[in-house]
């Protein structure tokens, strides 16, 4: 017994020996022979902005206000008080269970399958620290269990500079913190410190909406900048600017020194931060640019060039600055373009002049069009005529009144464009194949014509103010007084000088046309009363903030104008000016308060003698139909016959109402809605949509549904049987509202309507017969958009003694005159 019994204790002591044994092996495999794993190791920091990335996505997915992070802040705070950097594996052992335990599917089978196999428990060990790798690749697997990997992404970023690199580049325009720059310009908030560290590279980075987390790794591949502003070397460094930074990157050996470069467009190559390689471009032509494409330019005697897609564009005076192809200026040669295979890669911007001539689009007679099937000209002084191609010109002599005729594919117009250019400077080329309202119109300056899709193109070159002649006598009648002409003189010169910096038809080679899609030239012939008020301003701009302003004009108002914002585009912040306002007498009295004046709250009872101003009652329906339906002294136009009108419409054409505002949606559909909602609430912008409009047979109901300050519409509704629709914008209004018939001024004299109402400073009188619209009485005042300057308020200001200066001002606040050239 005893025997068995001590047999039993020894083959005990054996299993237990063997498996104390075994144990010990595996011990020393799993612990005491593991060592720390090689690599980079992930940073505390960075795995908690991850973390806290996490939190902040999934609480927001959830509509959640608060979570729960007391647990792992305990965590961060260790490596606070300890400053320690690198994460412990420990720690992330209890960051991984903790997450787990927030996840949606709780504690499963494969929840908990997924966490140990995040615990790499044969390759770590307490004391540890975490490899990048291992973290990121768990951290893939945490979005993919909170189903976040579409809110927190991992991008491929090519990484120009960040906002810490004083060695590498000036920070002037990268002044704001934690901000990183991509080789494309587009700029991202970073959190992680160690973007701090890296620049022209490729990386791999987690990013949350437009913030980018932490840099995960370099992708090795080469990072290229193409067509940089080499400015110089020198033995410490090379010098370059792109996208509006300037660089200064330190040389890291001997071989990148080699390349000695100064003030040349140039691809520079980097891999991994590290320069690779400089390639200088130094083919360079410079000529008068004629034309300005969407992707391709004509120089005068060289011909067309095709502009990269990759194309930089530097302007090299005052401050050295990245632009774009809009700064060009048609008409001159103020540009050096650099050449890659015959391709323009680079523009050079060189000076700043005054510019002082302007290139003009002659349209066709009516103004109908740009192309001419045939184009006859003749002038009163020998001209030269110049055609062919390029590098293969010829030229002829044309005596004084002999006609010369262009037609396309004659041999005049062979080559490129031609050319007609009076031997005299005060010579007038006479276009005889046009008809204007003064008859045969004759231009100044020099006329080019150029081959274009559907025929010729006649474009007139002619300085400023020679161009002015023509235009401010086809805008305003000469017989105006002279304040007032030089008030328009000062507004077409202003706007005429805008479209100069930014050519309105440079793919065609002009800055402007002679219509009044621009501003009408040479429709009238020149008067010796405009003449003189263009030469007594002569280069004189109207600025705001020392920037030339957007001079709009029209022909009379209704007593107020109002802002730009009537045309519901995107940049009426940046116009600031063009302020609505009451044109009439008690302006001047209301400098001097910020209320409105006794006589016009007298007019206007429901006006509050607290603050309202005048400009803003008018958008209070009751006031403005009160104020439209009498004439009030006090303003400026009140004796014009566009002052105040009248629009009878005894039969709606509802057919040709439908085609009009189907006409708009097509136009632009973000300014004819279509109501969706079911509450009636026609203020709510929730309650319409863009969408196709229908034909409709019923007009049920017409009203204003909302007025700008001033009183124009901004927004009609109108009720069919098809449904209700939201005309948005005063040009809409007026073109829907228009049903054909005459107009009734005020001295009841009839004009017969054109395509639009005269103003959408108006109120409307609807005829019903049971349910349905069958007409409507309009009663309107003024003649145009109304913002801006009203011509004929100018007119009566300047009849009531204010000078040029003083109608300017008024009408364009916080603007001055100021002489250029």
């Amino acid at each position: 017994m005893e025997k068995k019994i001590r047999i039993w204790l020894k083959v005990i002591v054996i299993i237990f020996c063997s498996m104390f044994l075994i144990w010990l092996i595996q011990k020393d495999k799993t612990d005491f022979q593991l060592k720390q794993p090689q690599g980079d190791r992930i940073s505390a920091e960075d795995v908690f902005l991850l973390i806290q990335a996490l939190y902040d996505t999934d609480a927001e997915k959830k509509g959640e206000i608060e979570t729960d992070w007391q647990y792992l802040d305990d965590i961060k705070d260790k490596y606070i008080e300890s400053q320690t950097s690198d994460l412990m594996y420990e720690d992330y052992m209890e960051i991984i269970s903790f997450l787990f335990s927030k996840a949606d599917d709780g504690q499963t089978e494969e929840s908990e399958k997924q966490r140990k196999q995040l615990l790499y428990q044969n390759k770590y060990k307490e004391g540890f620290f975490l490899l990048k790798e291992d973290w990121y690749q768990a951290y893939h697997t945490l979005l993919e269990i909170f189903s976040l990997q579409e809110a927190i992404t991992q991008e491929t970023i090519a990484v120009l500079a960040v906002s810490k690199q004083p060695d590498r580049e000036t920070k002037e325009n990268l002044a704001e913190s934690n901000q990183l720059i991509d080789s494309d310009g587009n700029r991202y908030h970073y959190r992680s410190k160690v973007f701090e560290t890296i620049s022209f590279t490729e990386i791999k980075a987690y990013k949350v909406k437009d913030e980018l987390l932490t840099f995960v790794e370099e992708t090795g591949n080469d990072f290229l900048l193409s067509n940089v502003w080499l400015m110089e070397t020198d033995d410490t460094e090379l010098q370059f600017f792109y996208q509006d930074i300037e660089f200064r990157y330190q040389w890291k050996n001997q071989e990148e020194k080699e390349t000695a470069v100064r003030e040349t467009v140039g691809d520079i190559s980097f891999q991994s931060g590290n320069l690779k390689d400089i390639k200088l471009k130094q083919d360079r032509v410079n000529g008068k640019l004629l034309r300005l494409g969407e992707q391709e330019i004509e120089l005068e005697g060289k011909g067309n060039y095709s502009v990269s897609e990759k194309c930089k564009i530097y302007r090299l005076y005052e401050e050295l600055k990245e632009v774009s192809i809009n700064e060009l200026v048609i008409g001159y040669d103020f540009a050096d373009f650099v050449l890659e295979g015959g391709e323009v890669c680079g523009i050079l911007i060189v000076r700043k002049e005054n510019m002082e001539s302007i290139r003009v689009a002659i349209k066709n007679n009516g103004f109908a069009g740009l192309y001419h099937e045939e184009i006859k000209a003749v002038s009163d002084v020998d001209m030269e005529l110049v055609y062919g191609k390029y590098g293969e010109r010829s030229s002829e002599i044309i005596p004084a009144g002999e006609e010369v005729i262009f037609q396309s594919g004659n041999s005049y117009m062979k080559g490129d464009r031609a050319a007609l250019t009076p031997l005299v400077k005060t010579g007038k080329i006479q276009i005889t194949s046009l008809k204007r309202n003064q008859g045969i119109p004759s231009y100044r300056g020099s006329m080019e014509i150029a081959e274009g899709k559907e025929g010729l193109l006649l474009i007139n070159e002619v300085i400023l103010e020679e161009y002015l002649y023509s235009v401010v006598p086809s805008e305003m009648p000469a017989g105006y007084p002279r304040e007032a002409l030089k008030a328009q003189a000062v507004c077409a010169r202003t706007y005429a000088y805008n479209y100069l910096t930014n050519p309105g038809l440079g793919g065609i080679g002009a800055n402007v046309d002679d219509s009044v899609s621009y501003q009408v030239y040479n429709n009238i012939a020149e008067s010796g009363n405009t003449t003189k008020a263009v030469k007594e301003t002569t280069g004189k701009l109207l600025l705001y903030q020392q920037e030339p302003v957007s001079t709009y004009y029209y022909s009379t108002s209704c007593g107020f104008g109002t802002d730009a914002g009537v045309w519901k585009e995107s940049n009426i912040e940046e116009l600031p000016y063009l302020a609505a306002v009451h044109i009439g007498k008690e302006k001047e009295e209301k400098e001097k308060s910020e209320n409105p004046t006794e006589e016009m709250k007298n007019l206007f009872k429901d006006i509050s003698d607290e603050a309202m101003e005048v400009t803003e009652a008018m958008t209070m329906e009751d006031i403005f139909s009160e104020y439209i339906m009498q004439v009030n002294e006090n303003d400026f136009e009140s004796s014009e016959a566009w002052y105040r009108w009248s629009y009878k419409v005894e039969a709606v054409d509802i057919e040709k109402m439908a085609k009009r505002v189907q006409e708009r949606y097509g136009a632009d559909k973000s300014k004819v809605l279509t109501y969706i909602g079911k509450d009636n609430d026609y203020l709510k912008q929730d309650n319409f949509e863009s969408k196709e409009v229908g034909t409709f047979k019923e007009l049920i109901h017409i009203s204003v549904l909302k007025r700008r300050q001033g009183g124009v519409i901004d927004e009609l509704l109108i009720e069919t049987n098809k449904g209700i629709f939201k005309i948005i914008s005063e040009y809409n209004v007026r073109y829907v509202l228009n049903n054909g018939g005459p107009v009734i001024r005020q001295d009841d004299s009839e004009v017969e309507n054109a395509s639009l109402l005269p103003s959408a400073y108006l109120v409307i009188d609807a005829v019903k017969k049971k349910e349905n619209v069958i007409g409507y009485t309009i009663f309107g005042g003024g003649y145009g958009h109304g913002v801006g300057m009203s011509q004929n308020g100018a007119r009566a200001m300047a009849d009531q003694g204010m000078t040029c200066g003083e109608i300017l001002t008024f009408f364009f606040q916080d603007c001055e005159i100021e002489k250029i050239y």
